[in-house]
């Protein structure tokens, strides 16, 4: 065994990383452009199609909670047989939803047996939240249009996520 084993052997496994990334990266993108869900989980109000794994379907049980957001925001609540006067706030939904004990976004994948974990949040999650709301009401996906890959690795190496441009 010479010296310039480990130097050519790091050399070959460096090329095959590479390569091998840029063939995920260019899978991925195929997948994108022919609409399918690369997520490993489906947004809240949806699941994956339980034989296409890359399709999206409405998940009857948490869908009408999205109405509900949509419905809040837009023209307020009913109480007690009187619509609301006017639409309510995020922070507002928020309330309505735990006072409900209605499960927010990561305990409703949890219960579901997901072993997920909200990227969003540093401390464990425990209740609806504005931001959660917000994070709904802005999400293109309920509108029919699915946006992935907002954001991206520099390269395999660096793994700093950098936004990808809207024309994208």
């Amino acid at each position: 065994v010479s010296g310039l084993d480990v130097p050519i052997h790091g050399m070959f496994n460096e090329q095959f990383a590479a390569s091998t990334s840029e063939e995920v990266r260019k899978t991925f993108n195929t997948k994108r452009r022919q609409g399918e869900f690369i997520g490993a989980f489906a947004p809240y109000g949806y699941k994956k199609h339980p034989d296409y794994k890359n399709n999206l379907i409405v998940d009857e049980n948490s869908a009408p909670i999205i109405r509900d957001i949509f419905t809040w925001f837009l023209y307020g609540i009913e109480m007690h047989g009187q619509k609301g006067v006017s639409s309510m706030s995020m922070n507002g939904i928020a309330k309505e939803l735990t006072e409900r004990g209605v499960p927010w976004p990561a305990s409703y994948k949890r219960q579901q047996g997901f072993k997920y974990q909200n990227p969003h949040k540093k401390f464990k999650e425990c209740y609806w939240s504005g931001t959660t709301v917000s994070r709904i009401l802005k999400d293109r996906v309920y509108t029919g249009c699915m946006v992935q890959g907002k954001f991206r690795v520099i390269s395999y190496k660096i793994h700093k996520q950098i936004r990808t441009p809207e024309d994208e």
